[in-house]
């Protein structure tokens, strides 16, 4: 039974049409299974989706933008907070460290993000060291996370992760009463 595979007319919307020399049958079943998997690749990977007013490439928790902001010591010796928001609803997500290390990226990045909604499929950061190294390239390979890298010193590259830090910024300070005194204990409440 020979198989050939034909590019259909504009109203298919790019569905591929095969053409058996064989049976009526060996014909329909054919092309509902390619039609059924060309539909599955281009759902997921092609059509843009609609949050909240604007056209998005990636579903809920695909796509994350990633990145540290510095406050003073606290009192449990954290200095950092890694801040992580998903690119398509803008939901923030926080882990305070001791150190910027890949280490702890990689900490936060599990228990914040994995744990809670799943293996992302794309991850933007800086060029800091702390996310340009081995540790996270063999990290996102193993785990199958394309880790894409903003232009550097170009903060608009990556706007929504920025702004959150700005936000999260201006709300803990108000929350400390004009100064970032405690500001471990209210991250919560500021997320």
């Amino acid at each position: 039974m020979a198989l050939t595979i034909q590019r259909r007319d504009r109203f298919s919307f790019g569905y591929p049409k095969i053409v058996y020399s064989g049976t009526q049958r060996g014909i329909a079943k054919g092309s509902m299974t390619v039609r059924t998997c060309a539909a599955i690749k281009q759902a997921k990977r092609v059509r843009p989706l609609l949050y909240g007013g604007r056209w998005s490439k990636y579903k809920y928790g695909e796509a994350w933008q990633i990145d540290y902001i510095t406050f003073p010591e606290s009192c449990r010796g954290k200095h950092y907070v890694l801040t992580m928001v998903e690119a398509t609803t803008g939901w923030l997500e926080t882990y305070p460290v001791p150190h910027a290390t890949a280490c702890n990226t990689l900490l936060g990045l599990e228990k914040q993000v994995l744990w809670r909604h799943g293996t992302p499929e794309r991850i933007e950061s800086d060029n800091g060291t702390h996310f340009k190294n081995s540790l996270i390239n063999t990290w996102a390979r193993e785990h199958s996370i394309e880790w894409v890298y903003h232009i550097p010193y170009h903060a608009p590259a990556a706007g929504k992760v920025e702004r959150y830090n700005g936000l999260l910024k201006t709300t803990l300070k108000a929350l400390g009463r004009g100064s970032f005194k405690n500001w471990e204990q209210h991250l919560a409440k500021a997320t």
